[in-house]
This record gives C-alpha cells, structure tokens and sequence, in this order.
C-alpha cells in the first residue's frame, strides 16, 4: 500500500500509539534505496513555528547539501510559516532527487497555523516529493478533494494490525520459540493484532514456564492490555535495572552522558544499547546511537512508577539535567526541564537573563510559552511581569498584545522609574509594527529625553538586554526608523548614526538593526553605494553572530533590494527581497512589509517580483504611501491615459516621487509653463539626496528639450548624467521614460559603460509596453515613417524617401494617428516616445 505514494503526492499513516507506524515506515524505506527518504520525528517543541521551518530545512540539506542556502529565509510570519518561505519552497524542492518526506508523530504539533501550512505544503509541492503523515489521531485537515481524485494513500489501524502469520513470526522471533497456533490465534484475538500489545507479551513470557497459560487468561481493552503488560515487563527486571529505567523515564532525550551525570549509572551507553536490542521500547534519534527517547507509551508508564515508588526523585533528575543543558549553553532545554520540575524562580531568572539566546534564534513563542506557563505567584513584581510579557510580545511582533501590559506600566503611580524607562524604550520600538509613525516618533523623543535625564538608570533586567545603554540604543533606533517612516530622511538618518555609534550596539542584533535600518535611508535617498556597504557590514555581523537567518537581518537584506532595484538589476534585487520579506513576515514587521511591497512594484515586470508583491495589512507609511502613488501615475503616464485627475494642481503634493511625475506628466503633454511651475526656482544640489537632485535635473534637461534649448538640455542632462553615475543610478531614468531616454542617446560625444547599461535597460524595460498598450500594433512602414517624423519632413519629402506617392504618405499617417489616438504629428512623436517607439 505504501508502494502507492510513489505515485502520489500524499499517504496518511493513522494508528494508535504501538500500532507498528515507524517501524512499518522505516522498513518500507528499506525496500527502496533508489529513492531519498527525509525524516522528521515532531515533538513538541516544533509547534514554535521558526524550530520547526528550521528543522524542515536542515532535515532537506542532508539529501541536497546547501538546500537553502546560509542565507536562507527560514524566518517565519505571525499567521503562518510565511508566504514568502512557502513561496520559494516549492522551487528548491525540485532540486531534490526523487523524495519522500515522512513526518512522524504529527499528532504532537497542536499549532493549527503550522498543520494548515504543512497542507499547503503538500499542495504545491512538485511531482518529484511525496509526503507521508504518521499520527496518532486524524489532523484537521482537508484532504477530500484527494480523496476524490484518488491521489491519497491511507493506511488505518486495521491495516497495521498483525495477523495470524505476522503474530506467529514476531512472538517466535522474541521469544525464540514456536507456539502452539491456538495460542497464538487467542493473543492475536485478544489484542486485535496492536503490535505493542504483541510485542510486550512476548518479552513477559520470555521468562515464563507456562505462556500458554498466561495467553489463555490474557484479555482487557488495548489499554488495560497496555497497562497490565508493561507492569509485567517492569517486574520482570531485576531491581537495578528497573530503578534505571524509572529514572531515565525523566528525560525527554538522554544520552549515556547526561545519564551518567545526572544519575551516576555506570557504563550507560551499553545499557542503553542493550535496551535497544532487546526491544525495550527506546528510539534511536541519530545514526549515531548517541541520542535515545522512550517510546512515548512506555515512558509515560515508567514516569508513573517512579512518580509512586521515589517521589521526590523527579524533580531532582529534571534540575540535574537543567543543570547539565545549562552547563552546554543550551539554555531553551534548560528552561524547560526547570519549569517540569516546578523550579519556577530558577526558571525565571533563566529566561530574564539568559532568554536573549532563544530570540536570537528567533524563537520568541518559547520564551512567551515560559512566561505564561509561569504561576501569578513566581513573579513577585507585578510590574516586572508586565514589562517582560510587554518586551517578548514586542519583539515578536504581537503588538496589540504588547501595547496594554506597557501602558499599564506606563500609567501605574506605583511604577519605579527603571520600570517608566524600560516600558517607553519598548513602546518606542513599535515603529516597524505601528501604523501611526507619528506616534512612534513622539514615543522615541519621549524616551530618549527619559533616559538623558537619568544618565546610567539602573533597570530592570529583561532578556539581558534592558540595561540602561541597551535602551538608549533601542530608542534611537527606533527613533530613526519613525523619522523614516514619516519621510524625514534627514533626521532619520542623524538618530541612526548615533545609534550605531552608542553603546548599546554592541549587542549585535541591535547593531544589525542599526545598520541595516541606516542603509534603508541611504539607499532611499539614493546613496548607494554607502547604503551597500553598511548592509553588507550588517550581514558580515550577523553571520559572524550566527544571526543570518534572524529578523533583525531585514533592514540590510531590503535596502540591498532597493539598491538592487535603483540600479536596475533585477535579479539581484529579487534575491534580496525574497530574503528580507522572509525575515520581516517572521515578526510581522508591517512597515517593513510595506517597503518590501513598494520594492515588489518596482521590480513588477517579472513573475518572481509579482509572488513577492502581497499588500500588508493597514495602510502603508507616508514615506512609502508616495512612492507607491507616484509609480501608479507613471504606469498611466507611460500608457497614455490622459484623464489624470492627480495631475490638476501644481499644489496637489510636495512629495518628490510624486512631483517628479506630476512634473513628467506635463512635459509629455507639452505643458511647458505647467511643469516650471511644479518645478520652482532652482534649487542647489543636495549631497544628502542624491537621486531627488538627478531627478529635477532631468525634468529640467527635458523642460529645456520641450522649449526648444538644446544647449541647456545638454548641460543639466550631463550634470544629472555625472551625479546618477557617481551613485549607480540607472532606475531613475527608465522612471523619466522614452523621451529622457531617447535625449540620453543623442547626447553627443562618447558613451560610458553607464550610458550603454541605462539604454540596455531602457530597450528591455520600456520598448514591450507598445505591444501590450496599443490595440493594433503598427506596420513595419508606418514604423519607417513615425521614426522620420521628428525630422520634421515635408509628406512630399517622405514621399520621395520611400519612393511613394504623397497620397500614400497621407494614408499611412492617418493610419499612425488612428493606431496611436492622436490627432496631429507633435502628439504622434510624444506618444511614440512614451511608448519607446522612437529611440
């Protein structure tokens, strides 16, 4: 039956805990060494969506090496595993050979985000990955539409029951001996073939003078069976050995040394592989035989017994394996032993201090798991407690669940000083989340003028990362990023270089923010190449830190996007989105979401760019609001819709995107007096901002063009020209259109390397839109002719170029004026250029 899922995408394996399910997988894997089988083993602590993906793709990189690369966007979003990592998934999956990916114990994931994507997974996964879902229950999915096709494998209990034959084998196998088949008909009747009820059978007759006796009085429900026959086997284990066995029933996992640490048993690596050959219920977890777990059933069992036999054993054994993981940095799993074993003040001095490492993971929903595992009791500080669930929702991105615990500190008379300094630094920190920068900006000044009126404030300790230089570069930061937000370029740009140069950032995911947030504005305003040194700088540090994959790596992944997309190199730009916006959604950044999305558009002529362009939540922030807006009136500027309603006043809006394309709009319609006005006085170059400078000096060079002064169109073109090659801005011409193009290519004297990449790029990304816009293209005389009408020639001297009669001329050119809806030869060459018919 399982043959069958080589053929189809999906099987389901549903069988109670014992019924053989991994056994029968791992066999069946056997039997086909042609094919690579991936394997999963789901615990709990996969239901914490970025453990998970992260498993996923380290699971996948041990048939292809380097699956996804160090850079990878294993990030996940609020909502789900993130539409940009389950976008990109199914791409890379075709570079696997042949594979079946087996998920075992999916009952353990109780994340419903998670199964629905684990859905969507299977759905678009490509025809050479087939999956296989083990668990002990059905999962809330829906899988009808394939059962209605009939591309679904199930296998149900009374599949993986055993059968007279199968019973006979394994119990002689066990027990070394044949027995009597009315015997082993009654043991199969008794436990309806459940192969754990088999299998303990057979291991307590082994020591029995009389089994037939013991199968003729053996019976009960699967779980008094259960019950009964595990109590056998334990009795049947010398004393030491069962005291053994009680004790290691405490860990999740084990290994001979956390089991000879923690419990001073000798020569615990042959003991535990004799448990395996003899069928003790332990799974290996490498392929090493380092690593070993109890089979769920029996370790539940051995954990009651010990429970009842040394009760204050437990908590001892889980403090000394907290003691143990801790001793190793594994702090995640040292917190979760503590909390088993109701050391709560421990644990919470734990995830205070030291929980800095489970975010640097990206793992935040443990670390919130803890807090509210925590009993009220533990937490004597109640404003203490409020201000850590405040920070851990926050930097999770859950801000609505952040905002009132940080507000009832912030308004609570009895709330400390440290305590009013922590809760503003974090509420300042919602820049990224907060539909309102505004608002941000007000909460950064707030906090910084807090924290310089109280110089080296002593604070509540939180993550390790609320001292008091950590909050002043928090609040700068973020402080920067709302100035950004809000379209104040220069002042975002001054709170960000002073927090790369604070203390503070010497945390390196604070740091890698600071960079990478910096090197968003400067890539904004159109230094370029600065902006790529401080995120390269930013990326070097998180792979230095091992942070490359956490979400404080979005800022520098997205302003090497943008810079990407100024430069007009879109390929390079698509990589870098897919990782930012992986790295974004994983905290639901929505602002950051929403640069991401304007980056999308710009890259909007490609597929890969149009999967990446998903509008965020709420609406977008100013500074990206007129960019978006500007870019939709250059879509109906170069398509040539003239009802324009955006293009009425000068006054309509002083943001520079979109007086840029109020401004083009007027040129391309001959408005000459129209565009100065929108233009104003002019104004000196600004070293800040670059690409604001080249823009008005190309509106100007065409506003020169339009009024007939070649001379002062040259001038301000070469100036605009000098200063976009000194930054690599080619993007800004391709948004001027056809006609700064085509003056671009008359320029006289010898062309760059840049002048040649602006009009490659031009010819790619400008001359298509005729074809798409014009109804009925034109012929390839009409094409002759339109490219002579900027000569200005007679109809008689184009009569006599193409060796025709005027007449025919006549009715070519009411043909160009119908195709072009125009209704004279001035508007033929402006739409002709709009359209890059004429270079």
């Amino acid at each position: 039956m399982l043959d069958e899922v080589l053929s189809q995408p999906l099987a389901l394996v549903v069988a109670p805990a014992g019924a053989g399910k991994t056994v029968l997988l791992e066999q069946w894997a056997e039997t086909h060494p042609d094919r690579s089988f991936v394997w999963l083993d789901i615990v709990p602590a996969d239901n914490d969506p970025a453990h998970f993906a992260a498993k996923l793709v380290a699971t996948l990189s041990r048939v292809v090496p380097h699956f996804l690369d160090a850079a990878a966007p294993v990030s996940i979003s609020g909502r789900r595993l993130g539409e940009t990592f389950l976008e990109v998934l199914p791409a890379r999956l075709r570079t696997l050979p042949e594979t079946v990916i087996v998920l075992d114990d999916v009952h353990q994931l109780t994340n419903r985000s998670l199964l629905d994507d684990l859905e969507r997974i299977v759905e678009f996964a490509p025809p050479n990955i087939h999956t296989v879902f083990s668990t002990r229950m059905d999962l809330p999915l829906g899988w009808s539409r394939h059962r209605l096709n009939g591309d679904l494998v199930e296998l149900r209990s009374a599949d993986l029951a055993f059968d007279f034959d199968d019973s006979a084998e394994l119990l002689a196998r066990l027990c070394g001996r044949p027995f009597d088949p009315e015997a082993v008909a009654a043991l199969v009747t008794r436990t309806e073939g459940w192969v754990a009820g088999l299998q303990l059978a057979a291991m307590t007759m082994k020591g029995r003078d009389d089994p037939e006796e013991f199968i003729e009085h053996f019976g009960g429900t699967d779980r008094l069976v259960a019950d009964y026959l595990t109590d056998e086997v334990l009795r049947a284990q010398p004393s030491r050995r069962r005291t053994s066995l009680l004790r290691a029933s405490a860990f999740d996992e084990m290994s001979a040394d956390l089991i000879t640490e923690v419990t001073g048993e000798d020569g615990a690596q042959s003991w535990l592989e004799s448990l395996e050959r003899e069928s003790m219920f332990l799974v290996p977890l490498d392929t090493r035989r380092e690593w070993f777990r109890f089979h769920n059933l029996f370790r539940d069992l051995l954990r009651y017994h010990l429970r009842a036999e040394e009760p204050g054993a437990e908590p001892t054994l889980l403090a000394g394996a907290a003691d143990w993981y801790l001793a190793r940095g594994d702090v995640q799993r040292a917190v979760e032993y503590l909390l088993r074993a109701r050391e709560w003040e421990r644990a919470l001095t734990l995830v205070r201090t030291r929980g800095a490492h489970v975010y640097e993971r990206g793992e935040l929903r443990t670390v919130i798991r803890w807090m509210t595992d925590l009993p009220d009791s533990v937490v004597h500080d109640r404003l203490d407690r409020l201000l850590l669930l405040g920070f851990l929702h926050g930097l999770e991105g859950q801000v609505v669940a952040a905002a009132d615990p940080l507000r009832r500190v912030m308004n609570d008379p009895d709330a400390t000083l440290s305590q009013q300094l922590v809760a503003h630094a974090i509420v300042a920190c919602e820049a990224w989340w907060s539909p309102r920068p505004e608002s941000s900006v007000d909460a950064a000044k707030r906090s910084l003028a807090l924290l310089d009126a109280n110089p080296g404030a002593s604070t509540p300790d939180l993550l390790g990362l609320t001292h008091y230089e950590s909050l002043r570069t928090m609040t700068l930061f973020s402080g920067g990023r709302a100035h950004f937000l809000c379209g104040d370029l220069a002042e975002a740009r001054r709170w960000l270089e002073l927090a790369t140069r604070s203390e503070g950032a010497d945390y390196a995911p604070w740091r890698i923010s600071s960079l990478g947030s910096l090197a968003l504005v400067e890539a904004w305003c159109g230094r370029l190449g600065r902006a790529e040194e401080l995120a390269t700088e930013a990326r070097a540090i998180a792979e230095e830190a091992n942070l490359v994959a956490h979400p404080s790596t979005a800022d520098a992944y997205l302003a090497s996007s943008l810079v990407a997309a100024e430069r007009s190199e879109p390929e390079h730009a698509e990589r870098m989105l897919a990782e930012g916006v992986a790295r974004a959604a994983a905290t639901r950044r929505t602002q950051l979401m929403w640069i991401a999305h304007l980056v999308s558009a710009m890259l909007g002529q490609t597929d890969s760019a149009a999967e990446l362009a998903v509008v965020p939540e709420g609406p977008p922030p100013p500074v990206v609001r007129d960019r978006l807006t500007a870019l939709r009136q250059r879509e109906r500027r170069l398509s040539g819709r003239d009802s324009l309603p955006w293009a009425a006043e000068p006054e309509s809006s002083d943001a520079p995107a979109t007086r840029f394309e109020q401004t083009a709009y007027a040129l391309a319609h001959l408005q000459p007096q129209r565009a100065r006005a929108l233009l104003g006085t002019e104004a000196e170059p600004r070293d800040d901002e670059p690409l604001v400078t080249v823009e008005r000096l190309l509106l100007r060079a065409w506003l020169a063009d339009v009024e007939g002064r070649p001379p002062a169109a040259e001038r301000r073109l070469g100036k605009a020209l000098a200063l976009a090659e000194e930054h690599a801005l080619v993007d800004v011409f391709l948004r001027a259109g056809p006609h700064v193009v085509a003056q671009l290519a008359q320029l006289p004297g010898q062309r760059s390397a840049f002048v040649e990449h602006v009009l490659e790029r031009a010819a790619t990304t400008l001359a298509p839109a005729a074809s798409s816009i014009l109804s009925e293209p034109l012929t390839e005389r009409e094409l002759e002719i339109l490219a002579c009408l900027p000569s200005r020639s007679t109809n008689g001297e184009l009569a006599d170029r193409f060796y025709v009669s005027v007449n025919t001329i006549k009715t070519h050119m009411v043909h160009i004026y119908r195709k072009l809806d125009v209704p004279n030869r001035s508007a033929a060459i402006v739409r002709a250029q709009e359209l890059g018919l004429l270079r």
